[in-house]
């Protein structure tokens, strides 16, 4: 429900019934609204973890991401984007616990990109500035998934990563030379 509604868009009546539980069941089992939220977060979390976990190292672990990224992006029938993205917007309906929550799963999601390049950088042996590599790749990811949500095509989607991939790994054979 909050995936598709938003945080402030979901009622509680919506969530009872999404749930199938009475109003008092739900507050008894969470203390509030956002709890229940966090509980989506978490469980939202798990499972992009699970999706982003690879024995690829590197720029081929970056691509399998930006990949990863799309397949989950167009495979949701209903096109619902990222959870924590969506909510950004909204936030200022939730706690400073809960905003700091956010952004730290979207620092995770930076910091899984800058370790599979600095595993690029080790590799190829060179020494660049990854961080506008990271802040491109990042950026990337973000697209498509709001674009994704917006309806955008798998072709638009496929061709942000493509690009993206291919921008990071000229930007290491540039170093080479």
């Amino acid at each position: 429900m909050f995936w598709s509604r938003g945080y402030a868009g979901a009622s509680i009546n919506e969530l009872t019934a999404a749930t199938g539980l009475l109003r008092g069941s739900l507050y008894s089992a969470y203390s509030s609204k956002e709890d229940m939220y966090l509980v989506a977060v978490e469980r939202y979390v798990d499972v992009l973890k699970a999706a982003f976990r690879t024995d690829k190292t590197g720029l081929d672990a970056i691509d399998y991401v930006l990949e990863t990224v799309v397949r989950l992006t167009v495979r949701d029938p209903e096109r619902r984007g990222c959870l924590i993205l969506n909510t950004i917007p909204e936030s200022y309906a939730l706690s400073t616990e809960t905003q700091e929550i956010l952004q730290q799963e979207l620092k995770r999601m930076l910091e899984l990109l800058r370790t599979h390049l600095d595993q690029a950088q080790d590799e190829a042996g060179t020494d660049i500035d990854l961080d506008p590599i990271v802040a491109m790749l990042f950026a990337a990811c973000v697209s498509i998934r709001v674009l994704g949500r917006a309806g955008q095509n798998r072709r638009l989607l496929k061709n942000i990563a493509k690009g993206s991939i291919e921008a990071t790994r000229r930007s290491f054979q540039l170093e080479k030379e």
